[in-house]
């Protein structure tokens, strides 16, 4: 057994390593995931710990209930490979709380640490993205559509193109809480303005504005009324023009000229309206989605019909997703039945598959966190929990790893010092 000091270090360097990463590349994140759990193992002092903590943090707890309630709904499901599956994409629920809480004075000392290596983390990756645009651009490279071999062009710095490794909402939100941390470290003075910062925010704000994922902008928009009102409160009015006005014409001049698709980005309300009655304008039916907005319209409508008809206990971890796809063929809704598109709504999602209890714990998780960040005035987790109920509304974010193990991850990070509530 290795002395309490060495364990500690070694989770401190792997946990920077997982900070650095989760942002850059969801593939290698179970390494290093299962890299903590082996160090936290071979300590048996950290297994008693990481219990009595656990139980004392209710943040933290309600990760550990969910999937218990996952576990359960094993019960109920035929399909129990793909129930497997899912528990193991969702393992991380049960493992970073667990494993952290025997570690909450290390995290407490070096959350400020973590947090700067994710920043790095998303600038590497922003880079790495806007670097094989620029080669895909002038080389240029073809890509395959449909049988196809195009130069898409310009459209390299846009959306899914651009996002090499992740969906672009979720590259998006890592940026805005990359942008948040910048923001209170230097309310906090914990950072110094410099050409550095001023370049590392430029570099952001541009592949937000690429990325063009709603989510990511609604979270944006949010930040900036973060700012303005700090701003206001410094009395420096006149900053606030001089920050507004250079991002909109960067705003306007990567979106509506530099990316020629960027116009089906933007929602188009009579195509929704007629999503949500089910009706054209000529008064004809309409069954399925003729674009994303749309689709998720009709995909929602379903899934909140599938939520009601198993109110209780949800259709069972392994065969939620078979059932919504029979939903799909039920409502004639062929766009997302060719697809096989999930609800792109994780409280939806969650309800589906284990109903209102797992509803239940999914807002706790949420609420209960956010209650406390603002009482505790703790700008960063409060920002974090904003962007994940904002990119939750629009993504089953959950089901995916990357998404999950973002969530997972900082949840734990930046709720471990609640256990002393």
């Amino acid at each position: 057994m290795i002395s309490i000091e060495l364990n500690r270090k070694i989770n401190f360097y792997l946990t920077s390593l997982l900070a650095f990463f989760t942002p850059i590349h969801p593939k290698i994140l179970p390494l290093f995931i299962g890299l903590i759990v082996i160090n936290w193992v071979i300590n048996p002092s950290n297994i008693k710990r990481s219990f009595k903590n656990l139980t004392a943090n209710y943040a933290l707890l309600a990760s550990v209930i969910l999937y218990l309630l996952y576990i359960i709904g094993m019960l109920y499901t035929t399909d129990l490979n793909f129930g497997l599956k899912v528990l193991e994409t969702k393992l991380s629920l049960l493992l970073l709380p667990l494993v952290y809480s025997a570690y909450i004075i290390t995290t407490k000392e070096k959350l400020q640490e973590y947090l700067k290596y994710f920043v790095y983390g998303c600038a590497t990756y922003a880079i790495i993205c806007l670097s094989y645009a620029c080669y895909a651009f002038y080389k240029p490279v073809y890509t395959d559509l449909y049988g196809v071999m195009y130069d898409l062009g310009s459209n390299y710095f846009y959306y899914s193109y651009l996002s090499l490794f992740f969906h672009p909402s979720y590259s998006a939100m890592f940026c805005v809480l990359s942008l948040l941390i910048i923001v209170v470290g230097l309310k906090k003075k914990l950072i110094t303005m410099n050409w550095k910062i001023v370049l590392l925010i430029g570099l952001f704000f541009i592949f937000i504005f690429l990325l063009s994922s709603k989510a990511g902008w609604i979270s944006l928009f949010l930040l900036f009324v973060y700012i303005f009102t700090l701003l206001i409160k410094l009395k420096k009015v006149a900053q606030i023009l001089y920050i507004t006005f250079p991002v909109l014409i960067v705003f306007l001049v990567l979106n509506v000229y530099f990316t020629p698709n960027f116009s089906q980005r933007l929602p188009q309300i009579d195509k929704i309206v007629e999503a949500i009655t089910g009706k054209s304008q000529n008064d004809e039916a309409t069954t399925t989605g003729s674009d994303t907005n749309t689709a998720r319209v009709f995909i929602w409508k379903a899934s909140y019909e599938l939520f009601l008809e198993h109110f209780l206990v949800g259709n069972g971890t392994g065969d939620a997703k078979e059932i919504l796809l029979e939903k799909y063929k039920e409502k004639q809704m062929t766009t997302e039945l060719k697809y096989e598109l999930n609800s792109h709504n994780q409280f939806l999602t969650t309800s589906i598959y284990i109903g209102i209890g797992g509803l239940v714990v999914l807002l706790f998780m949420l609420l209960y966190p956010l209650m406390l960040s603002i009482k505790q005035k703790n700008y960063i987790l409060t920002g974090f929990i904003v962007l994940l109920i904002i990119n939750l509304m629009f993504e089953s974010m959950f089901e995916k790893q990357a998404g999950l193990v973002f969530y997972a991850f900082f949840n734990t990070l930046l709720c471990s010092s609640f256990s002393n509530e």
